[in-house]
C-alpha cells in the first residue's frame, strides 16, 4: 500500500523539526525506512538501532491507519476524565474576552482570572488546568500586538505614494532638485549630576545612571537625496516652530540653491505645511518654484528626511550628555558641519510600487 505524498511531507517536517517530540522523532524515522523506502524489519532496525519488535510494533500501527495519529500513544488507562467539553468551552471564551465584559478593571485576562471568573459559570478549574487549555487551544490572552490602521484604500493614498517614489527615481533634468524636508522633535539636553568616571581596560563604558533634564529642542531639516546633504537646518524650542518659520526655511533653500529652476518639497501632513497661509505663500510669486508632494497618513517612511535623522541620531546623538541648552545646541550645529563634509551620501531609492504589488 503506498503512503499518500502529504503524510509523507508531514513524517519528514516532523524528522527535520528541532522542537518535536523526541519518541515521535524516533517513531517517524522508522516509518520512512519501512512504509516509505521500503527496507524490511531488520534492514530498519539495524539503520536505526532500534529492536525488531519496536520497528514492526509502528510500522504495522502505521499501516493500518498511515498518518501521523497511528505513531502516538494511545490513551491510557487511569481515573476517568474528571473536565468536561463544557468546561474547555467556557475556558477558551473567557480567554477571548475582555474583563470589561465581566466588570472587572483588570487590563487583560489572566489565567486566575480565567479560573475566577469561570467558577461563576459553574466550571471550577485550577490555575494550572486553564493554563493547559489555553496551551492546546492556542490561545494567548497575556499578549498584544500592535496594528496601525492604514486607510490605504482612500483614492489619494496610492496616487501620493506612487508620486513620491516616481520622483525619487526620475531622472530629473539639471535644473531641478529634490529636497526632502522633516523635523526631528524632543531632541533632550540631558546632563549628569557627577564627574564621569573613567573605564579600566576591559571594562564596559560606564555612564551615571542619574541624569539631570535642561530642556528639549526640535531639528528641522532639509536633505537633498541625490547628495545627502544637508541644505538647511533649524533648531527650535519646542513648539515654537510654525508656518511663518516653515516659510523662512523655504526661502533659505531658495537662496542655497540658486541654479534650481524647480525644487520639489517632500514632507508630511504637518499643521505648518498645510495652513492657508503656506498655501498662499506656495501661490504667490516667492513660491512658484517649489512644487510639493505630501506623504499620505502613517507613510512617514517614504520621507527620506526620516533616512538622514536616523543615522545623524545615531552617529552624533545617542547617548550623549549636555551642560545646558547652549551646548546642545553648539555640537548639533558642529554636527550637521561634520555630516555634510564627511558622512553625506547620495540615498539610493529602489522600492517601485507598482513592481511589488
Amino acid at each position: 500500500m503506498g503512503v499518500p505524498a502529504e503524510v509523507v511531507q508531514e513524517l519528514r517536517r516532523v524528522v527535520r523539526c528541532g522542537s518535536s517530540e523526541h519518541r515521535l522523532v524516533r517513531r517517524a524515522q522508522i516509518v520512512l525506512l519501512t512504509a516509505v523506502e521500503g527496507l524490511s524489519i531488520s534492514g530498519a532496525a539495524r539503520r536505526c538501532g532500534y529492536s525488531r519488535p519496536t520497528v514492526r510494533e509502528w510500522t504495522c500501527r502505521f499501516l493500518a491507519k498511515p498518518g501521523l495519529e497511528a505513531l502516538r500513544d494511545a490513551p491510557r488507562s487511569g481515573r476517568p476524565r474528571i473536565r468536561t467539553e463544557r468546561d474547555d468551552a467556557v475556558v477558551i471564551s473567557l480567554g477571548c474576552q475582555e474583563p470589561e465584559s465581566h466588570g472587572r478593571l483588570d487590563t487583560r485576562m489572566t489565567q486566575s482570572l480565567i479560573a475566577e471568573l469561570a467558577v461563576l459559570q459553574g466550571t471550577r478549574l485550577s490555575r494550572s488546568t486553564v493554563q493547559r487549555i489555553l496551551a492546546t487551544a492556542e490561545v494567548q490572552p497575556h499578549r498584544e500586538r500592535y496594528y496601525l490602521f492604514t486607510p490605504k484604500d482612500r483614492p489619494d493614498y496610492v496616487a501620493r505614494r506612487d508620486a513620491i517614489c516616481d520622483l525619487y527615481m526620475a531622472d530629473l533634468p539639471e535644473d531641478e532638485v529634490v529636497v526632502c524636508f522633516d523635523e526631528k522633535t524632543n531632541i533632550q539636553a540631558l546632563g549628569t549630576p557627577y564627574p564621569g568616571r573613567s573605564t579600566a581596560r576591559g571594562q564596559v563604558r560606564r555612564k551615571e545612571h542619574n541624569y539631570i533634564r535642561h530642556g528639549t529642542r526640535n531639528l528641522v531639516a532639509a536633505v537633498r537625496p541625490d547628495t545627502g546633504e544637508v541644505v538647511t537646518a533649524e533648531l527650535f524650542p519646542n513648539r515654537s516652530f510654525a508656518t511663518p518659520e516653515a516659510i523662512a526655511m523655504l526661502l533659505s533653500i531658495d537662496m542655497l540653491l540658486p541654479w534650481a529652476r524647480v525644487i520639489h518639497i517632500v514632507w508630511d501632513n504637518g499643521s505648518t505645511h498645510i495652513s492657508k497661509a503656506m498655501k498662499a505663500f506656495l501661490a504667490s510669486e516667492d513660491g512658484k518654484k517649489f512644487r510639493v508632494y505630501y506623504t499620505p497618513t502613517h507613510a512617514s517612511w517614504l520621507n527620506l528626511a526620516e533616512n538622514f535623522f536616523s543615522r545623524f541620531t545615531r552617529r552624533y546623538l545617542a547617548g550623549r550628555r549636555y551642560s545646558g541648552l547652549d551646548e546642545l545646541d553648539d555640537h548639533v550645529y558642529a554636527a550637521l558641519e561634520d555630516y555634510n563634509a564627511r558622512h553625506a551620501r547620495p540615498m539610493s531609492w529602489t522600492y517601485n510600487p507598482r513592481k511589488a504589488a
